[in-house]
């Protein structure tokens, strides 16, 4: 039998234990895994043509030059039933981390750009391109050097441009280090998200590989010769 000091260290006890499990269940990330949980799955895939080949593991491989095309698809939404009513078309977006050789991840930017999509009696999908940017640095480093062959070019030309000014070479890198299309190469694991407006339809998974296949400065941007 417990005596009286033995019974209120119990008490004590089971309060500390059930104030630390109400601690846990309402820490942020407690509670962004039961959102996420609470969210309805959706079907998200690559799309055959990005893929260039698969690991040993089979984790599909695309190109840090090429698309990564993919296709989300969620149980199809209920037709408007009410004159004036319209249904939204579906968007995307990604979280996207890098999976280091330990088993670790890192958060890291993504893109999304929309293609299009379509339905069926069962289900809806959206088709989007998934862009994973260089770090900042390597981003420079590839606007830079593009723009060298263009100059390089240029200087040789029957009537060369004038020098550009300082001020106009920054433009001209600025404009650059937008239309870099190379991918950082990596494991990521995709994070897919489907909405109608800002409601999530559905939450789905792509894990990838980004191999190295080439530099955007000596392939050039589409349909422009390289230089």
């Amino acid at each position: 039998m417990l005596n009286g000091d033995q019974r209120w260290w119990l008490r004590m006890l089971k309060s500390s234990l059930r104030h630390a499990l109400i601690a846990q269940l309402l820490s942020p990330l407690f509670l962004s895994l039961m959102a996420l949980g609470a969210e309805k799955p959706a079907t998200c895939e690559l799309e055959t043509k990005s893929i260039v080949s698969r690991s040993a593991s089979g984790v599909a491989q695309v190109s840090n030059l090429g698309d990564i095309e993919v296709k989300c698809s969620v149980p199809t939404r209920p037709f408007p039933t009410k004159p004036g009513e319209s249904r939204n078309a579906l968007r995307a977006t990604t979280t996207s981390y890098k999976i280091s050789p330990d088993g670790s991840k890192e958060l890291v930017v993504s893109e999304v750009h929309a293609e299009g999509g379509g339905f069926d009696p069962q289900q809806e999908w959206i088709i989007f391109f998934v862009h994973i940017p260089l770090e900042s640095a390597d981003l420079d480093t590839e606007a830079r050097r593009y723009l060298a062959h263009i100059d390089n070019v240029l200087a040789k030309a029957k009537s060369p441009p004038p020098p550009r000014t300082e001020e106009a070479q920054q433009r001209a890198l600025e404009n650059f280090r937008e239309v870099v299309y190379q991918h950082r190469v990596g494991h990521f694991l995709v994070e897919c998200r489907v909405l109608d407006k800002d409601q999530v339809m559905g939450v789905g998974v792509v894990e990838l590989e980004v191999l190295f296949k080439g530099r955007f400065s000596d392939v050039g941007l589409p349909a422009a010769p390289p230089f």
